[in-house]
């Protein structure tokens, strides 16, 4: 009788151990919860101050992309979906909005991977103007998805035409801040593309 006490009060010890332990754990998680989502709602100074250190930093070494695998070929027509009214538009590949149409689906994807590292800022696509219901009266040239960000400011930048690489651009602002990974695994310094994402930030703007 006696051991099985000592046994149920070492059971008893050791499970208040576990616990303790568990509850210290969950309250370190929460903290660095807290603190990451503090980096990630980054101020306009701090973006400001995150671009000045691209220019001033030396770009780090590229690492080039795999290179060995064949590119699929295209299809003739291309059938877009609007997420909004289900509307179906098909584009040919002669048409100049077919890059754009054949695209989107990588931007939503890229978009959700985005918006995980800027937690503070909201990212969004309008895609209307792909759409020919949404949009029925304008041309070729003008059926670009546009990147709409909302700043916790309340600030709102708008891009329009842009690219699965342009979203890349911004993860790799928001990640390690100096270069960004490439649809082919490689790694290149935002240096490059200083300008173009100044723009998409809207610290920028094309004359």
């Amino acid at each position: 009788m006696i051991i099985i006490q000592i046994l149920f009060i070492i059971v008893v010890f050791v499970g208040l151990l576990v616990f303790s332990a568990k509850a210290e754990e969950q309250k370190a998680q929460a903290k660095n919860a807290v603190s990451s989502e503090q980096v990630q709602s980054m101020s306009r100074e701090e973006i400001q101050r995150a671009l000045k250190r691209i220019e001033t930093k030396s770009a780090p070494a590229q690492k080039m992309g795999a290179m060995c695998y064949e590119m699929a070929a295209s299809p003739e027509n291309l059938e877009y979906v609007c997420p909004l009214d289900g509307e179906k538009t098909v584009y040919s590949r002669k048409s100049k909005a077919y890059g754009q149409a054949g695209g989107v689906v990588e931007l939503r994807r890229l978009l959700n991977d985005l918006q995980v590292l800027a937690k503070g800022i909201s990212f969004s696509l309008d895609e209307r103007k792909l759409c020919s219901k949404c949009s029925p009266s304008i041309g070729d040239d003008d059926r670009k998805v546009s990147l709409i960000i909302k700043y916790g400011d309340g600030r709102i930048v708008q891009t329009d035409g842009v690219s699965s690489e342009d979203i890349r651009y911004l993860m790799g602002f928001f990640s390690d801040g100096l270069s960004y990974k490439t649809s082919n695994d490689g790694q290149l310094p935002l240096k490059q593309v200083d300008a173009r994402l100044k723009e998409l930030l809207g610290e920028k703007r094309r004359s």
